[in-house]
């Protein structure tokens, strides 16, 4: 374990117990907690990628180990800017922070090979991978809102038809504000998505000379690129903006699920990520 890195791991640890305590409990002073661990973690987690980064004299993005990292430091970037824009500390930080701790707990204990982050440093146009990575788990990151705020939609559609409501119900955002998070992030994490396909297609094109090699991931992204796609059309037309489509959010994620973990458990060129 890389002791800076196990560092960032108890920040977010103590970043998501208290942003859970705080939506339990509905204390500010929790809240204050959580988000000023989430900022050292966060600053913590930068200078660690930096550090990696200079010392192995690549791009920290080579292997699980090094991705499911880079994916938790996006989550974090990406939930702070919702929690900048529409203040939703309590109710996506219960969603995303544990998640984002558990990513980093991985991190630490898995172990990676340098042999792939040689392969890819050495092919041609390389500067292109670091592009195509970061813009896929940037995207990557912008769909699990997607989905987090989905499930909150569908959590408070169904309380409200049975009119049962429940202890948390009034601590979540509004429908309409869950909503508008979920189409911002859905056209987001599209336009990320989109970027970062067409990059690896450039790049493995300047690399072998083929812009797909029906990857069991590339296969994946492009099912999750004609989906999200169809979401946001959806999201476009009234009869869309609700159940039906917090329902396509949550099916997106799926796949998103698929693209990142296709490729380890079903084989095939990318072998790394």
């Amino acid at each position: 374990m890389k002791p800076l890195l196990l560092s960032v791991l108890a920040a977010y640890v103590v970043a998501a117990i208290h942003a859970i305590l705080a939506f339990v409990n509905k204390r500010r002073a929790l809240e204050r907690v959580s988000l000023a661990a989430l900022a050292i973690g966060f600053a913590m987690h930068t200078a660690s990628l930096i550090t990696d980064w200079a010392q192995d004299g690549r791009y920290p993005l080579f292997g699980i180990r090094e991705t499911l990292s880079f994916l938790a430091w996006t989550l974090v970037a990406t939930y702070g800017l919702i929690l900048y824009r529409y203040r939703t500390l309590l109710a996506l930080g219960t969603f995303t922070l544990p998640l984002i701790a558990l990513l980093t707990f991985f991190a630490n204990v898995t172990r990676d090979s340098n042999e792939t982050g040689a392969a890819v440093v050495g092919s041609g146009a390389s500067w292109l991978f670091p592009v195509h990575t970061t813009l896929l788990l940037f995207a990557y990151a912008s769909f699990f809102v997607v989905f987090a705020a989905s499930v909150m939609y569908l959590w408070q559609e169904r309380e409200l038809k049975r009119k049962t409501f429940g202890a948390f119900f009034h601590r979540l955002p509004s429908l309409t504000t869950v909503n508008e998070i979920a189409t911002n992030a859905a056209g987001l994490g599209f336009t990320l998505l989109t970027l970062g396909l067409l990059t690896g297609m450039v790049w493995s094109s300047s690399r072998d000379g083929r812009l797909w090699h029906n990857d069991p991931k590339e296969i994946f992204a492009a099912l999750t690129w004609l989906l999200y796609l169809g979401l946001i059309l959806y999201r476009s037309t009234a009869e869309w903006r609700g159940r039906r489509a917090a329902w396509l959010g949550v099916a997106g994620f799926g796949l998103v699920l698929c693209t990142f973990f296709g490729a380890r458990l079903l084989g095939g060129y990318h072998v790394f990520g």
